[in-house]
């Protein structure tokens, strides 16, 4: 099995997280050959440093091109890179807007990998969630909630970048950067909404455009409904999901996922029971060997990029599975908007025409030139 050779676009946190993966073996049959920078950060002499993604791309030298750069620039570099016939790991958001996600997968040619980094997606937890939903223990799912509020990013976040909450560079806050992750997580299971109504705040907590606080209320059109409250302005915030069904309800505080199975259907007990104040008998069950300390999730979303390139494995995170997350987040934000209820599926010109309107008034800034401290681990919540 020969190494598949990885360039990476965009040095920033991220992409270096990326590099060190590589440079470091955690990811299988893969090594890091070249890096698109502008920055000083230190690389291997054996990897080729590039200009710009023409220069790395006409070199000849990497299998496949990992787009670690602002999200304004992902639909055009990705472009690039499938025009160019190599395999294509798009970062997460593929893209700002429902319509050019949409039109990045549509290029993705024919025997070619392109892949996005839903890296959440190999957490043993959600893997464990997942699961447990398919088997149909919950019974018919009646409602959920995720409070995901543990995503607190400090104003330093934003003054460093030029393109950081503003609709112009970002194309979106909370929804788009930070809380994409737990959107595909749960749209991972349950599908897609019906319609969603929501309410969000722009620079409630810091000197932003985009969207910091987010209520959304989600129906689906077997009955499910559901709420997420999503922040990255509190602390010490709460990563808590609680999905409830006739049969069993599961809750995950982050850190454990707890199932409370009930001895009969609550429907056939609401029916039945005499017992005015009587409810079923519930027995709690914690989930355990998680093991999640164990699993490098980015390295693993590479790894199956590896494989497939290599014809050993099938694709896990194809780019076409990051449309959903994009799209969900864009209906959020459009109900936020126009203050209406939202059907999806989405149409995406009408999101586009209203993202635009900011887009026209709002401005990159100039990066502030503050010595931060980074620790890419306190970021994964």
């Amino acid at each position: 099995m020969s190494k598949v050779r990885f360039g990476i676009v965009g040095f920033g946190n991220i992409g270096q997280t990326h590099a060190d993966n590589l440079l470091d073996g955690q990811v299988s049959d893969a090594a890091l050959t070249g890096v698109v920078t502008k920055s000083e950060r230190a690389i291997p002499e054996s990897v080729g440093r590039y200009q710009d993604i023409a220069e790395m791309l006409a070199a000849d030298s990497v299998d496949a091109v990992i787009i670690a750069t602002p999200t304004m620039d992902h639909l055009q570099s990705g472009t690039a890179v499938l025009e160019a016939g190599l395999g294509l790991v798009m970062e997460k958001p593929i893209a700002m807007s429902l319509g050019d996600a949409t039109r990045l997968v549509k290029n993705v040619p024919d025997q070619t990998t392109a892949a996005v980094m839903l890296n959440q997606r190999y957490d043993p937890a959600y893997q464990r969630i997942k699961t447990i939903l398919a088997s149909g223990e919950l019974g018919s799912l009646t409602r959920f909630s995720w409070v995901m509020t543990s995503w607190y990013r400090p104003d330093v976040y934003f003054l460093v970048s030029s393109w950081r909450g503003a609709w112009l560079g970002e194309g979106g806050g909370a929804l788009i950067n930070q809380c994409i992750h737990n959107i595909d997580i749960l749209q991972w299971p349950l599908g897609m909404p019906d319609s969603l109504i929501a309410e969000a705040k722009f620079g409630k907590y810091h000197d932003i455009e985009v969207e910091d606080e987010v209520t959304a209320l989600l129906s689906y059109e077997n009955g499910l409904s559901g709420v997420l409250v999503a922040s990255t302005g509190e602390v010490p915030g709460r990563n808590f999901l609680e999905i409830v069904g006739d049969r069993a309800s599961l809750n995950f505080d982050g850190v454990k996922i707890v199932v409370a199975s009930s001895d009969q259907s609550i429907a056939e007990h609401c029916r039945t029971t005499k017992e005015m104040f009587g409810a079923p008998e519930v027995t709690h069950r914690e989930e355990a060997d998680l093991n999640r300390s164990t699993v490098n999730q980015h390295a693993s979303v590479l790894s199956n990029v590896a494989a497939t390139i290599n014809g050993k494995e099938e694709l896990k995170t194809p780019l076409s599975a990051g449309l959903e997350s994009v799209e969900l987040a864009n209906a959020i934000l459009l109900a936020a908007w126009q203050d209406t209820r939202i059907n999806l599926p989405l149409d995406p010109e009408a999101y586009q025409v209203e993202l635009h309107r900011r887009q026209r008034e709002s401005a990159l800034r100039e990066p502030s030139d503050i010595d931060v401290q980074v620790d890419m681990d306190s970021s994964y919540r």
